[in-house]
């Protein structure tokens, strides 16, 4: 073991320095590498000197890297070997995967069968159709309580990781996605595999109607019998999993050969399916009163897996026209009765309805559902519905949005009118109680408005941001009353730090998705407010909500047309004599708001520099002229422009790595589209204080990671006038350096190279600076 643990980090090394020997080397190399690696994995699978619960996790784990090394970057060295044989070494690997007793050991082993089946070339799969089935087969009894009760229940399903899912989710998902690799070589039959046992729970699960006491909430069974059922519900689910994660392989299936078969096998199971998350929400399982809480939790979990099925076959049912007027109305009674239940539904079923929602109203044609008088009470109520996740309530609104906003094609006076009546209904419910807050309320009952409705109002927004504009400006009309509402509150909100967080986030949606419905006179008002409350928030020495400010004020910046020039004056003066002085003295304490001051004028410079530099065209010079060629520079605006540009120079002196960063990509990028460094302006004022800057920071040190482009930005403005940069500017240069005297000086100046080389350059001046 030791050996294969220190050689292995050796092998990437051996392989690139072999990849330079003669080819026959090489091959001979891996090719007894590789009967040497399967040499040792038949010995521990079938070696009675080994046990495979007393293998070292750490040998397994280097020896599945070895194999995937081998797979990924030479399994086409091995085929072409004609002793080289895959049962040779599948079938040890196979004893393996299956024995190991730890999911850490397992998980290793089947991330090599993965490596393995993404190397097979299509046209070849068929040879190891019989493998692939076998082990599709045995990992479905592994991931089965049935089959596998005594290593699953061993498995942790309580503590989670930074990923949030426990060991149990990574081992199910892990073997459900190779069962999926599996399947894109043989899709019928690994699709009837999972099939058969998927029907066996789901005839159990049918009969547990039978046992249910709907009066006294209970089950009639013997407590006996409850480790089985749990078995049963558990393995229900899961393969419930598997087969919705299949689905991918049959939707837009344009080959026959699987098409027609496959056709009445899901016709069959979406109907089982529907048959199963009727019966489900119909009997409510998780309301049962049982002792053992592991059985609701088993009820809870397959409910929830149904529904997410459900909404991974709806494509297929759209395509294969049975998404009947009953089916309809079946997926309807199925989902709405869980979503109207409200916080009375556990947080994970009312999670996955609320998805299935949004896939529907996604699917079927809006007017199909608005008809149906149950969805219409929905509408009614959904905004005032509760649930333990906000995440819950965002997506039921987005599938409310979906229903009424997205184009219901041609409308009758009479549908139109029925629709506005529903938008309007929906969004006045929504925002009622924020419509009524008045600026002297308390903060408490203002946080808990605000807090309530302006995240998913955003949300809505969000969601619609692909919308067409017909659909936004029903969104818009629906909740104009609302923006400005929230205007006329946002002077005395403010100085919550809470609320004014929801609130500015609320206006950065509206003018990221809404601004061309809003128009230059809504955004006008709009941002006068807003330099008023920056103004405010600097007067009061707050960085709260600056941050998001400036975002705000940067949508505004880049919108298109013309209407910019009414804003662009109020915005630069806000920044340079409110917010810059402010965030220069608080630059360590508040980073990310010196950052999206930087990004802010970034983007006014990049995206409207017309506003400083008249175009050539307009100056009369030849159309035919670029505009990022050196030419005509007088600035309109010169002391504003080059406050400004100072402003990039005062963020290569800040420690902090995103902003020096920052300010050295804008400048790279202006110079490039609009050639900065030679302008006048730049030239005269600014170079070599940039240079002087980034000089020291490569003597210094102080932006290791930056060097190279640093380097990169150090030459190109030495480039405006090379001759200059190495007559004048390197002499003042290294005279004034710290710690050299004349002569040393003298010296120095000699090792410099006038080559105006990119790479060449800077080296020379880089090497003759710190050597």
């Amino acid at each position: 073991m030791m050996m294969i643990c220190v050689s292995l980090p050796c092998l990437q090394l051996m392989s690139f320095c072999i990849e330079k020997a003669h080819h026959l080397t090489v091959k001979i190399f891996f090719v007894q590498l590789y009967h040497h690696t399967l040499e040792l994995l038949r010995d521990v699978t079938n070696s009675s000197n080994y046990r495979m619960d007393t293998l070292d996790p750490i040998f397994v784990e280097k020896l599945s890297e070895l194999f995937i090394l081998l797979i990924e970057q030479h399994f086409w060295r091995l085929e072409m070997e004609p002793s080289f044989s895959p049962l040779d070494f599948l079938t040890p690997l196979y004893h393996l995967t299956m024995q190991l007793p730890t999911v850490q050991s397992y998980l290793r082993c089947l991330a090599v069968w993965a490596t393995f089946i993404k190397q097979i070339k299509p046209q070849n799969a068929h040879r190891y159709s019989e493998v692939f089935l076998e082990l599709s087969a045995a990992l479905l009894k592994k991931i089965q309580f049935t089959c596998n009760c005594v290593q699953l229940n061993q498995i942790n399903d309580t503590d989670v990781d930074e990923d949030n899912e426990t060991e149990w989710q990574v081992f199910l998902k892990t073997s459900i996605e190779v069962i999926a690799m599996v399947a894109e070589c043989t899709p019928i039959e690994t699709f009837n595999q999972v099939l058969v046992p998927w029907k066996i729970s789901h005839d159990i699960y049918k009969h547990i109607e039978q046992a249910v006491d709907r009066q006294n909430y209970s089950l009639n069974f013997e407590i006996s019998e409850t480790e089985r059922l749990c078995y049963v519900l558990k393995d229900f689910s899961s393969l419930t999993q598997t087969l919705a994660r299949l689905s991918s392989l049959f939707i837009d299936q344009e080959n026959e050969d699987i098409s027609k078969p496959a056709t009445p096998l899901v016709n069959s199971l979406i109907e089982k399916v529907l048959e199963s998350a009727s019966l489900a929400t119909s009997v409510r399982f998780y309301k049962l009163k049982l002792r053992e809480s592991r059985l609701i939790d088993c009820f809870i979990d397959i409910h929830s897996q149904l529904l997410a099925a459900l909404k991974t076959w709806l494509i297929w049912m759209t395509q294969k026209d049975k998404m009947s007027n009953h089916n309809i109305e079946l997926i309807v009674d199925i989902t709405l009765p869980i979503l109207l239940d409200g916080v009375n539904v556990p947080n994970k079923l009312s999670h996955s309805a609320a998805h299935l929602l949004l896939g529907f109203a996604n699917t079927v044609f809006a007017q199909k559902l608005v008809v149906l008088p149950m969805v219409v009470q929905f509408i009614h109520v959904a905004p005032n519905m509760k649930y333990s996740d906000r995440k819950t309530k965002c997506v039921i609104n987005s599938s409310v949005s979906n229903l009424l906003l997205k184009p219901w094609g041609e409308l009758s006076q009479n549908d139109s009118m029925q629709r506005n009546i529903l938008i309007g209904m929906f969004f006045d419910n929504l925002t009622k109680e924020f419509r009524e807050l008045s600026p002297n309320i308390n903060e408490g009952r203002a946080l808990d408005v605000v807090d309530n409705i302006l995240p998913s109002l955003s949300s809505i927004i969000e969601h619609c941001k692909n919308y067409p504009l017909a659909s936004k400006k029903l969104l818009y009309i629906a909740i104009k009353p609302t923006i400005e509402h929230a205007l006329f509150l946002l002077p005395s909100f403010v100085k919550y730090t809470e609320i004014s967080n929801h609130m500015l986030l609320f206006f950065l949606n509206v003018l990221g998705v809404l601004q061309q419905q809003l128009g230059v006179d809504g955004t006008k008002n709009a941002v006068q407010i807003f330099l008023q409350v920056a103004v405010s928030e600097q007067q009061a020495s707050n960085l709260t909500g600056l941050e998001k400010l400036l975002q705000i004020l940067q949508l505004v910046a880049e919108s298109p047309g013309s209407s910019y020039k009414t804003f662009l004056p109020g915005i630069l003066q806000l920044c340079m004599e409110n917010i810059y002085p402010l965030i220069v003295l608080h630059a360590s304490e508040a980073p990310d708001v010196f950052v999206a001051l930087l990004t802010l004028l970034y983007s006014i410079l990049l995206h409207r520099w017309q506003y400083f530099y008249i175009s050539q065209v307009r100056l009369g010079y030849s159309p035919g002229c670029s505009e990022s060629e050196v030419g005509p520079d007088q600035p309109q605006k010169p002391e504003q422009l080059l406050a400004v540009l100072q402003v990039f120079g005062q963020a290569l002196l800040q420690p902090d790595i995103n902003i020096f960063k920052l300010s050295l990509i804008a400048l790279e990028d202006l110079n490039a589209k609009w050639k900065l460094y030679h302008k006048i302006l730049f030239r005269d004022h600014l170079l070599s204080q940039f240079l002087t800057v980034l000089l020291n920071c490569l003597i210094d040190k102080s932006q290791t990671l930056l060097s190279e482009d640093i380097q990169v930005a150090v030459y190109n403005m030495a480039a405006v006038n090379f001759e200059g940069f190495f007559s004048t500017f390197l002499r003042q240069f290294v005279q004034n350096l710290n710690g050299i005297n004349p002569s040393q000086s003298e010296v120095l100046l000699g090792n410099f190279v006038h080559n105006h080389d990119k790479v060449t350059n800077n080296y020379n001046i880089i090497f003759s600076i710190l050597i």
